[in-house]
């Protein structure tokens, strides 16, 4: 199938599409010096069920399996990580100190338990990332438009850092992954489940 072909719609009204191109552009990238959107971008339709499902059991082993690259680099993945970020938004720079050693060990070490939990299918998982997404919202003033760029900037990291281990089959594990994350990051962000 062509890259970015539809495949078909989803009963929730959401017409799927497939891509292993993470590197395509971003309809909401703009350069450096334009300014910023003066309203927020609908990345939740209001139709979407308000708790995203888990990733698929085969997901979820896919991307254990491919985490031996990244818990061997977990600062490489961090590093990577925030340089995409930061590429894509760099007006998000401003959101971190300048010594970012602290906060790219609890980037990883936040993503790497996550992980496991949910592996293990621990319950609860979710209530954590609603928590983490209020956190974010509250301490740190992340608006729901930089989950977008949080999800991308991720599945490039742990593309870097995977380095020939990476597939087209990874990668839609890893952006099934992302997507929950921060579906459920939105859920919190936005006052928690309904």
């Amino acid at each position: 199938m062509p890259r970015g072909e539809t495949t078909g719609d989803r009963e929730d009204g959401m017409t799927t599409q497939h891509t292993h191109d993470i590197d395509r552009t971003l309809p909401q990238q703009r350069g450096r010096s334009a300014p910023p959107p003066l309203t927020a971008v609908a990345l939740v339709p209001a139709t979407l069920a308000p708790q995203p499902r888990r990733p698929a059991r085969r997901d979820v082993l896919a991307i254990k399996a491919s985490l031996a690259a990244v818990q061997k680099e977990p600062v490489a993945l961090a590093q990577s990580f925030y340089a995409h970020l930061f590429e894509m938004a760099p007006a998000a720079r401003a959101m971190f100190a300048s010594d970012m050693t602290a906060q790219m060990q609890r980037m990883t070490d936040v993503l790497l338990a996550n992980i496991g939990a949910l592996e293990d299918e621990r319950p609860g998982l979710e209530d954590t990332l609603h928590a983490l997404g209020a956190l974010h919202r509250d301490r740190w003033s992340v608006r729901p438009e930089h989950y977008l760029y949080i999800a991308h900037a991720l599945t490039r990291a742990v593309r870097d850092v995977a380095g020939p281990a990476w597939s087209g089959s990874l990668s839609s594990s890893w952006i099934s992954l992302t997507q929950w994350i921060t579906g459920h990051m939105l859920v919190g962000h936005h006052g928690g489940p309904e």
